[in-house]
């Protein structure tokens, strides 16, 4: 495992495992897809071909890796938070844009109401003036 400081094989199977999760390449299927956030060291040493508890804190070898996981992990977590806190605020304005349609909907129509009572309101007194006019002509 460890003799002398040097890194075991079985934490360098595990650095590769992380790598390639980290890429969106990973050989187990079911880790095919997962999200950064949810990167586990379980998942790490299942897609290196060990168990779930391979990786341990109480090993101090394994303590870097572990590390740079959880900080993997809470850097994609902030990044999804992020995505997730965009695609809230878009859909708030989507929604704002709705409602100020609808209301821009509905006084068009008010305006266009108004419009026709002002046409028919101008022929009636158009033909008002015709009927004057021809009443003064005779």
């Amino acid at each position: 495992m460890m003799s002398g400081g040097i890194t075991s094989d079985g934490v360098k199977i595990c650095e590769a495992a992380f790598e390639r999760l980290k890429a969106g390449c990973p050989v187990i299927s079911a880790h095919v897809g997962i999200d950064g956030s949810k990167i586990t060291a379980g998942i790490v040493s299942v897609e290196a071909g060990f168990d779930r508890g391979y990786l341990k804190r109480s090993r101090g070898s394994h303590m870097p890796l572990i590390a740079r996981i959880e900080a993997y992990r809470t850097e994609c977590s902030t990044t999804s938070n992020s995505k997730a806190l965009q695609i809230k605020r878009a859909q708030n304005k989507a929604g704002r844009a709705v409602v100020e349609l609808e209301q821009a909907r509905e006084q068009l129509y008010q305006v266009l109401t108004q419009n026709l009572q002002l046409v028919e309101r101008v022929k009636e007194l158009e033909n008002k003036l015709k009927r004057y006019q021809s009443s003064l002509d005779f």
